[in-house]
Order: C-alpha cells, then sequence, then structure tokens
C-alpha cells in the first residue's frame, strides 16, 4: 500500500493528505492507500514495514507520503510527536 502520514495542528496537513488519499488511483505500484496521523504509525503502519515488500513489489519498498505542518515555534503538531521521537532516536 501507499501510506500517507499527516501531522497537523489546525487540519490543513490533514486535509491536505486526505485529499491525496482520495485522488489515490490502484496500480502495479500501490495497490491501496492508508491515511492516518502520524502518531499512529506504530499501530498502524509498522507491522507492514516491519515486514519485506512482497517479492513482486515493483521498487521492492513501501511508499510514504508526510504531509505535516509546525506549531509555535517550529514544533511538531501534537498528532506527530511521537512520530518525531521514533525517527530521531532510529539510526540509518
Amino acid at each position: 500500500p501507499l501510506f500517507v502520514l499527516y501531522g497537523s495542528a489546525t487540519g490543513n496537513a490533514e486535509h491536505i493528505a486526505k485529499d491525496i488519499a482520495g485522488k489515490f488511483q490502484p496500480s502495479p505500484s500501490f495497490d491501496s492507500v492508508l491515511c492516518v496521523e502520524l502518531d499512529q504509525f506504530k499501530k498502524k503502519c509498522l507491522p507492514t514495514w516491519e515486514q519485506p515488500p512482497p517479492a513482486d513489489a515493483p521498487y521492492g519498498k513501501y511508499g510514504i507520503v508526510v504531509v505535516t505542518s509546525t506549531t509555535g515555534n517550529g514544533d511538531a503538531p501534537e498528532n506527530a510527536g511521537r512520530f518525531v521521537r521514533f525517527i530521531k532516536r532510529k539510526t540509518t
């Protein structure tokens, strides 16, 4: 699937993410779309990401689109804080 993740304080990034997901057309690359808040990634996305992509996946990867805003002094929105902490502590 194509994962569309969003972090939004006022709803603007959420509306953009849902618009992207709503306009999604299944393709050989991505057969479905999943649109969720960034903080829901562990429950909704991580189980899939921890598995190797299917052998017939065209790119051998998962597609991820992140749509987010900032709040205050460039801080992550409330519904993105856990995702930001997760990304910061992971090594690449």
